[in-house]
């Protein structure tokens, strides 16, 4: 329980980890994990109470277009690949992967967040500490299996380019493909355990209500913030410098290919499909620096420099915006794989008509009289 006696403590005071539902750990490093003496400062829940109706809206802007792009997006773009034999490439799998993780995110996790985030001025938490630690740990190990699905991908095609892998479904590529994938989802899941160990639900003693979030023991802040550094590093870091080595030469290799004539050269048409096959991979990486970069810059300066946040008024708005962004990364993935494969788009066009057409013929009497 929050400690009232402690109250009127300075932020600088305060160890805060917010980690996965907003404002998380607040704690007394005195007592054993089985008692601790939580303690919460009135000037952080003005914080929270101090959320501008700009915010708000941007923030739910966001994450309504998040459930309705990757919800409708990704059940077609997965239907596409699957029902397809021409869309059962080694690289569109791995795209329905992707898809299928920013999917849970975007309808089982981001319905929460919407509301404990926005709809609740207060964020009270009503959902009890099960939910709390599920939902936290579902998204959180979605997002690893968004991030390490886009690195596979990388990976991948600079080994297509470079080892003349097949990219059509073999029956060897088919097997190392499943291992792939079900490597993807294990190292994830692993990753993502701390989320459900230690988030609960948490009440203010102030407002009587309860929030949501991971609560580390103080005597664990060492151990946390070497957590986060390991998760910065495994999941940020080394996937953007694999990612950027992979596309970088793969884009040399294609712009400096030799000309017509020469041995090695491809047809026109399939050079312009190569080069554009790039681009969609090339935008999808900048998209996802540009959506995580704040979050980890944020989370790295509260954890190590909190004294720069908490100076703000609105530092806790600012963390709702930078996590914004970066849940918004799954809608990003849906719209380039969609928009930019010209392949997914006419495939998803024919998908419809025949789903019209099967509907017709189920039912002779439903055309026009």
């Amino acid at each position: 329980m929050v400690d009232a006696a402690k109250t009127n403590l300075t932020i600088s005071e305060i160890w805060d980890t917010y980690g996965d539902y907003g404002p998380a750990v607040v704690i007394d490093g005195k007592t054993g994990e089985d008692n601790c003496s939580y303690k919460i400062s009135e000037d952080y829940l003005a914080y929270n109470r101090g959320d501008s109706l700009a915010a708000s809206i941007f923030v739910g802007t966001i994450y309504v277009a998040t459930i309705v792009t990757c919800g409708i997006g990704n059940i077609l773009l997965m239907a596409t690949i699957i029902m397809y034999k021409k869309m059962r490439t080694v690289t569109n799998a791995l795209i329905a992967n992707l898809a299928f993780s920013d999917f849970i995110v975007s309808v089982v996790c981001v319905p929460f967040i919407i509301d404990y985030y926005v709809v609740r001025a207060e964020r009270p938490w009503f959902y009890g500490d099960t939910i709390c630690a599920v939902i936290n740990y579902l998204r959180m190990a979605s997002l690893y299996v968004s991030t390490n699905s886009l690195l596979l991908i990388a990976v991948h095609r600079y080994r297509t380019m470079f080892t003349h892998l097949p990219n059509q479904d073999t029956s060897g590529s088919k097997k190392f493909l499943v291992v792939q994938i079900l490597l993807v989802w294990l190292v994830s899941l692993l990753l993502a355990v701390p989320a459900a160990v230690y988030s609960r639900a948490f009440p203010y003693t102030a407002t009587g209500s309860n929030f949501c979030g991971q609560i580390w023991p103080a005597r664990l802040e060492p151990m946390y913030k070497a957590y986060y550094m390991l998760l910065f590093l495994l999941e940020f870091v080394l996937p953007v410098i694999i990612m950027c080595f992979c596309y970088i030469r793969i884009a040399l290799h294609i712009w400096y290919r030799p000309q017509t004539g020469q041995v090695g050269h491809l047809p026109p048409e399939r050079q312009h499909h190569r080069e554009k096959v790039i681009q969609l991979l090339i935008v999808t990486l900048l998209c996802f620096i540009v959506c995580w970069l704040p979050y980890h810059v944020y989370a790295i300066v509260r954890d190590f420099a909190p004294h720069l946040l908490l100076v703000s008024r609105y530092n806790t708005t600012l963390f709702f915006i930078v996590e914004a962004l970066g849940m918004a990364q799954g809608m990003v993935n849906t719209i380039i794989y969609i928009g930019m494969n010209s392949a997914v788009r006419q495939h998803m066009k024919q998908l419809f008509v025949d789903l019209k057409n099967r509907r017709i013929t189920n039912n002779p009497h439903s055309g026009p009289h």
